[in-house]
């Protein structure tokens, strides 16, 4: 990696308080075994030389993972998380390690032991989080991939606020082995990006062999259900694709879903987060950010019994939904419900405008791929929709973004 990206990134990272490690070392090892490849007339891996960033909640090896908190462990991590093996095996080089929301726990991004990430589209406006400095990087230009995690939108909803791409994939497709988890039934690695293509790349990278090919849904009619129209921009992106049938997919059924979304992950992510920390915040409640220790302790007390019944509860609903959604291909929605709020204008309802489209999803499993829309007129601050689609059809959905106006 050639001292000029490295000094941006740091650069980038200071002034958006984005970065909570340079991983120099590493990126220099791994420079110079590109270099000596190429050098012996190796071809180029997919994503040779390419920079990402990777959010500090994943392992690289060497570098401790902070989770954004000061209750943590200052020890390098003994092993890489697969997802970064992956990356780099396919020839990209880790530059930093991201500041993000402390252990993932919270989408507006305003609490970690860091300090919170500033905006780069505006400094006034949120980040969302919890993976907000890994956004951050891509919309500063200074990495064209980083890696992030998505549990109730901490991917998509940061990539929406700060105008960029972001990625979740099937829930189980990419591996989370090395990864501090938040509710193990809706954690999600995914991506952020500034181009589809290298997105699309990472995504087969990281999801590896096995993972499912596409059914190549652009030689067929493709039916796209809007989930509440946003807007001509959001309309105009679909001008682009002749073979395509727009529905709507607001109904009583789809309707009876949502009210059944949310009671599901509240107790199964509240029950799961507590087991995660129990030991933890037993020794150091008083170490964690305040919001943070609030939604820890508010899973303390909950019952093994009704967890399982709610995993049940949300195996079914998951069946349940194939049927809802078993005539589209594709969801069109907002990717959060309003505009990109000011940090002094967040209130008691901001969190669930911010997961009203995004949570929905980690809860069904589906991928979903938050898209930048272009044209916001001065002072609206970025807009964004979210491209859903059935689960296991990421590489059709990514696809279809990648022929989206």
């Amino acid at each position: 990696m050639d001292e000029h990206t490295l000094a941006e990134v740091e650069r980038a990272g200071t002034q958006f308080n984005a970065v909570t490690a340079m991983t120099v070392d590493r990126a220099n090892a791994l420079t110079a075994e590109s270099v000596e490849r190429r050098d012996s007339g190796q071809p180029p891996r997919r994503l040779e030389g390419i920079p990402f960033a990777i959010k500090d909640v994943i392992d690289l090896v060497g570098y401790p993972t902070t989770m954004g908190s000061n209750v943590r462990s200052d020890a390098p991590a003994a092993n890489s998380a697969p997802v970064v093996d992956r990356l780099e095996a396919a020839g990209a080089i880790p530059v930093a390690k991201t500041n993000c929301q402390e252990y993932s726990y919270g989408i507006l991004g305003d609490e970690s032991a860091f300090g919170r990430v500033v905006n780069p589209v505006d400094a006034a406006l949120c980040t969302a989080g919890s993976s907000s400095g890994s956004a951050a990087l891509v919309a500063a230009g200074v990495v064209q991939l980083a890696l992030g995690t998505d549990t109730a939108g901490s991917v998509r909803v940061p990539a929406a606020c700060q105008g960029v791409l972001g990625f979740k994939p099937t829930f189980g497709v990419v591996p989370v082995d090395g990864v501090f988890p938040l509710s193990q039934s809706f954690d999600t690695v995914g991506l952020f990006a500034s181009d589809l293509g290298v997105l699309t790349a990472a995504f087969d990278v990281i999801a590896g062999a096995g993972s499912g090919d596409g059914r190549g849904s652009s030689a067929h009619t493709i039916d796209v259900s809007l989930f509440a129209d946003d807007g001509d921009r959001a309309r105009d992106l679909l001008k682009s694709v002749p073979e395509l049938t727009i529905t709507s997919a607001n109904g009583p059924a789809l309707d009876e879903l949502l009210d059944d979304l949310a009671p599901i992950y509240d107790y199964i992510r509240l029950y799961e987060a507590f087991e995660v920390h129990r030991d933890l915040f037993a020794e150091r409640a008083a170490d964690y950010q305040p919001g943070v220790a609030k939604k820890v302790e508010a899973g303390r007390g909950l019952e093994q019994a009704e967890y399982r019944t709610q995993l049940d509860a949300l195996a079914e609903l998951r069946e349940r939904s194939l049927s809802v959604f078993g005539g589209t291909d594709l969801l069109l929605t907002p990717a959060i419900d309003g505009p990109v709020v000011r940090w002094d204008e967040i209130d008691s309802g901001t969190a669930a405008k911010f997961m009203r489209y995004s949570m929905p999803f980690n809860v069904l499993g589906w991928p979903a791929l938050t898209i930048p829309l272009p044209g916001a007129g001065a002072g609206e601050g970025p807009q964004a929709v979210q491209l859903v689609g059935r689960p296991g059809s990421d590489r059709d959905l990514l696809a279809f973004a990648s022929r989206l106006g």
